[in-house]
């Protein structure tokens, strides 16, 4: 009898301008797929009604979270609309070790910093219809200042130009739609070549013997 070696979990990180839906799509997600673990960041933005200590985040002061910075406890953390966004190592590696896929939500400045320091993982840019679109959602929240809005707008821009560090970018016309999409891509990805987890040792063992002769440097002969 052989046993099957655990698949460590795959981290997907979803990104989108801000009012583009991604919280919502998140959401949808969470529930289609029970055994999807969801990465709850810190952040030192006021929690929004409706929001839950450590459901939606985990809110501190600017003061806890420079202190985080400091102790190195973060994979990646970044400050926007002048509020720290922060992913916590042992978030990640509690679930991706136990062979749970991970779902992040992370700006686009934190997935520069996971780019940039070679991060694992499979990136999904979420993109609105228009940008009159992603305005008239922004308004439609009625939880900013037209003022917050246009500033929203301007990094929205910004953000979108930024569309080639993903793996994947989609058009969210309908949340239920575009959640769909996403959950066939996790589906997909579990089976990339590189992700192969053989289901016997015999396998395993041969598998073993391609990559030592791959990696093996070549024999020389005397002339």
């Amino acid at each position: 009898m052989t046993t099957k070696a655990l698949k460590p979990g795959i981290p997907f990180i979803i990104s989108a301008p801000s009012g583009t839906g991604k919280t919502t799509i998140c959401g949808i997600l969470r529930k289609k797929l029970p055994g999807l673990q969801f990465s709850v960041s810190h952040t030192t933005r006021p929690k929004r009604e409706g929001e839950q200590e450590g459901v939606d985040y985990f809110y501190i002061s600017n003061e806890e979270f420079e202190q985080k910075i400091e102790n190195a406890d973060f994979l990646e953390w970044a400050k926007t609309h002048n509020n720290y966004y922060g992913t916590s190592f042992s978030t990640i590696i509690e679930h991706t070790q136990k062979g749970h896929d991970l779902l992040l939500e992370l700006d686009v400045q934190g997935v520069e910093s996971l780019r940039d320091s070679n991060y694992k993982g499979v990136f999904i840019f979420i993109l609105p219809p228009s940008l009159e679109e992603l305005k008239r959602r922004l308004d439609f929240r009625g939880t900013e200042s037209p003022e917050k809005i246009a500033m929203r707008l301007e990094t929205g821009k910004k953000e979108i130009l930024s569309y080639p560090l993903y793996d994947y970018v989609l058009t969210n016309h309908i949340a239920e739609e575009t959640a769909d999409t996403i959950a066939s891509i996790m589906h997909s990805e579990k089976f990339r070549a590189e992700l192969y987890t053989p289901s016997s040792s015999d396998i395993q063992t041969l598998l073993n013997q391609k990559k030592d002769a791959t990696c093996s440097p070549p024999s020389s002969k005397n002339s």
